[in-house]
C-alpha cells in the first residue's frame, strides 16, 4: 500500500547519507541514468529544487506520498531539461523515477524539509 511504500521510503532516506543544503539556495539534484545525484537532501523550508536530466533517458520525479509536491512529469523532463520544486512545508518527502525505479527501489531519493 501506499501508506506502507512511504513509511518504508522515509526509513530507506533516514538510513542514507542525507546532505546537508540547508540555508542554501538553489540546489540542485540531477537525474542521471537510474539514480538520482545526491540522493538525498536536507533543505529550509521554502526552498527550490531544481532538478536537472543529466543523463541519457527521459526520467520523471514522483513523490511516493500522492499530491505531497507538484511532480515533474516525463514528457517535460528529457536529457538536458530542468524542472523545479519548491518545498514549503516541514516534512520528509520521498521521491521516485517510476520509469526506473519503484516507490521503494531503483531509482529513488528523498528531500528532508526543516524549519
Amino acid at each position: 500500500t501506499a501508506g506502507s511504500d512511504l513509511d518504508t521510503a522515509i526509513a530507506e532516506m533516514n538510513k542514507g547519507e542525507i546532505v546537508d543544503n540547508t540555508g542554501e539556495a538553489p540546489v540542485m539534484v540531477n537525474a542521471r541514468d537510474n539514480y538520482f545525484d545526491p540522493k538525498y537532501v536536507e533543505v529550509s523550508k521554502g526552498t527550490a529544487i531544481t532538478f536537472i536530466n543529466d543523463g541519457r533517458n527521459v526520467h520523471n520525479v514522483l513523490p511516493v506520498a500522492e499530491g505531497a509536491f507538484t511532480q515533474i512529469e516525463a514528457d517535460a523532463f528529457d536529457p538536458g531539461k530542468e524542472g523545479q520544486i519548491t518545498f514549503d512545508e516541514v516534512g520528509e518527502y520521498p521521491y521516485y523515477c517510476s520509469l526506473h525505479g519503484s516507490r521503494t527501489k531503483g531509482m529513488i531519493g528523498g528531500i528532508k524539509v526543516v524549519e
